[in-house]
């Protein structure tokens, strides 16, 4: 019968050689790398989705909110007995106005001035409204019924029957200022109350670019004939001894707004890039960002004025 031999005590303890722990601990390595830089990827896509959708629902609630606001221009519940008149020729007598390239005061009634250096060329609209109110059961008017609202969404009541004045419309302002931080935002200014002070506020974040073009109605078929911005509508104006009546022209606007993301340097951009906040159809209003790594977006549209300006409307 064989002898069976038992293995020695340095056979016993043998272990991986220094080459093989090497190679061992750089699959290792190469395994742990792999997936950090997936993890990184996709931490990165994460992050870019989330900005452009951020950029994208910024740019879809003011385009919203502008809509909403310039439709209601002018209106008046002429039904309800409301025959508030602005008959004047202040600017502030009209319920569609605005001013180019401006920058607006938080307080006061001011929607701004020409050429007054607005953000990245900014301009302001200001749309004004008479409210709407339900009725009670003893046939009073005092509670506003919703469904006119300004540009921060208060309902608007309307005015008091027999005490009712031009300045009981209501006031939106739109226009573009930079937060405490430095990022530009879309500003509402509205008021209150129809006897109180006036609040700016801030709409929608990033928003860099508020562009205004006015449709002016030449022949009285409804349909624009002229597109001017706000100083060169009031050249006009003053050109023709037309003032008020000019704007009063006024059947569409054409709106455009650039958004931008919040952080700068994860964008790949070329240096010189040209952006059209008003469309291609309108070159002149052409907007070149800086090239500081940052997602933009465009929207432009046109709104038609559902109530007629000609005459003079609360």
């Amino acid at each position: 019968m064989a002898e069976r031999v038992e293995p020695t005590g340095r056979a016993r303890l043998r272990g991986v050689s220094l080459v093989e722990l090497m190679v061992a601990l750089a699959l290792g390595l190469v395994v742990v790398l792999a997936a950090m830089l997936a993890f990184g990827g996709s931490r990165q896509l994460f992050v870019a989705e989330s900005e452009a959708r951020t950029v994208e629902e910024s740019l879809r609630f003011a385009a919203f909110v502008v809509r909403r606001t310039v439709r209601q221009a002018g209106y008046a519940d002429r039904v309800a007995g409301d025959t508030v008149t602005a008959a004047g020729n202040d600017p502030l007598d009209l319920d569609i106005v605005g001013a180019r390239n401006t920058r607006v005061g938080a307080s006061g009634e001011s929607y701004g001035r020409h050429n007054a250096r607005g953000v990245n060329d900014s301009d302001s609209l200001l749309v004004r409204f008479a409210g709407s109110s339900r009725t009670d059961d003893e046939g009073s008017a005092t509670e506003a019924d919703g469904t006119m609202v300004d540009c921060m969404g208060f309902a608007q009541a309307a005015p008091s029957a027999g005490t009712a004045t031009p300045a009981d419309r209501a006031w939106s302002i739109f226009h573009v200022a930079e937060a405490a931080d430095g990022e530009p935002e879309l500003y509402c200014k509205y008021r209150g109350d129809r006897r109180g002070s006036f609040r700016s506020e801030p709409l929608a974040r990033g928003i860099e670019v508020f562009r205004v073009l006015f449709g002016r109605d030449l022949d009285g078929d409804g349909t624009p004939e002229q597109w001017l911005d706000a100083a060169q509508l009031d050249a006009v104006a003053a050109a023709s001894s037309l003032g008020n009546a000019a704007w009063r022209q006024v059947v569409a606007l054409r709106i455009g707004m650039v958004a931008r993301s919040a952080r700068s340097g994860h964008w790949p951009r070329p240096e010189e890039v040209q952006l059209y906040p008003l469309g291609p159809e309108f070159p002149a209003a052409r907007f070149r960002p800086a090239a500081d790594g940052r997602l933009r977006r465009v929207v432009s549209f046109t709104v038609a004025l559902r109530n007629s300006q000609r005459e003079a409307a609360p």
